[in-house]
């Protein structure tokens, strides 16, 4: 599925206690719900670190324009 479509599924299973995040086509990319969220910006990119948020540098990537991020695909995967 498309970025967004995979965000707002996110956002609705979070809604419904669900835990879950998102893998794309990139590697070893993540896209989790921040713990803090409604209390803080809810999207954190994770990677190559187990522990903590990942920075572009951690990937050895560019920062991809939005262009790039639309086409990727993406899917939901639960959390166990």
């Amino acid at each position: 599925m498309n970025l967004l479509n995979a965000v707002k599924t996110l956002l609705e299973l979070h809604k419904q206690g669900i835990s879950a995040h998102l893998e794309g086509t990139m590697s070893g990319t993540q896209i989790r719900l921040s713990k803090e969220y409604p209390d803080s910006a809810p999207l954190e990119l994770w990677g190559t670190k187990l522990a903590d948020p990942t920075v572009w540098e951690d990937l050895g990537m560019w920062n991809p324009t939005i262009d790039e991020w639309e086409s990727k695909r993406w899917q939901v995967k639960y959390d166990n």
